[in-house]
């Protein structure tokens, strides 16, 4: 069955930055994709239906394969030239740093 899907996502912030969590098992990591643009965030992969052998039958086939996709809005004090991503156990993690300057800075309070 060939039709787009959505991951299942989590998005956590910290004093750091914001950091995306999407579920996508069984992909390859160079074929996830992660694109930042008109400031937006996009994460795009394609989930490819195996070959089965000729003359094979298949009895169930209940996994969804084409286009996994999903677009977040960035935040107005994200720093798109820090971001990063992993993919690991099927899940993809993009870390997404804060401006330095809408960071929390601990001001030194001097006595006298």
């Amino acid at each position: 069955m060939e039709r787009e899907s959505v991951p299942t996502a989590d998005v956590v912030e910290d004093g750091e930055g914001y950091h995306f969590y999407f579920e996508m098992p069984g992909l390859k990591a160079d074929t996830l994709e992660v694109k930042v643009e008109d400031g937006s965030l996009s994460i795009e992969a394609e989930r490819v239906r195996p070959n089965w052998p000729e003359g094979s039958h298949v009895h169930l086939a209940e996994r969804a394969y084409g286009t996994i996709g999903r677009v977040f809005r960035m935040p107005e004090d994200a720093n798109p030239e820090g971001i990063n991503a992993t993919y690991r156990d099927g899940i993809l993690v993009v870390n997404v740093p804060k401006k330095p300057e809408s960071k929390p800075r601990k001001i030194t309070v001097k006595a006298e």
